[in-house]
C-alpha cells in the first residue's frame, strides 16, 4: 500500500533535507548512517552521536520506518538520505 503523491513527495523533500543538514554537521556521516541502519533492523545497541545528530537521525528513522510506505516508496526514501 502507497501513500499518495503529494504527502510522499513531502517526505521525500524532508529526507533529502535532512541528508543536507547531516553533511552540514559532520563530513563523516557514515556514524549517522550506521546509527538509522541500526534503529531501522531493531538493533539494541547503534552506535552512540552526539545530541544534534542524534536529532536528525532520530527525525530520518522516523520517516523511513512509516508504515503504509509502498517497497519502492520506501527504498526511494532511502536512497534520498543514504545516497544510494
Amino acid at each position: 500500500m502507497a501513500i499518495d503523491d503529494a504527502p510522499f513527495q513531502a517526505l521525500l523533500e524532508q529526507v533529502r533535507e535532512l541528508h543536507r543538514l547531516s553533511d552540514e554537521l559532520t563530513r563523516q556521516n557514515t556514524r549517522i548512517h550506521a546509527n538509522v541502519r541500526a534503529r531501522l533492523s531493531w538493533d539494541r545497541n547503534p552506535p552512540s552521536l552526539p545530541a544534534e545528530q542524534r536529532a536528525i537521525a532520530d527525525e530520518v528513522v522516523e520517516i523511513l520506518a512509516k508504515p503504509r510506505l509502498s517497497s519502492s516508496q520506501s527504498r526511494q526514501l532511502q536512497r534520498a538520505f543514504f545516497g544510494k
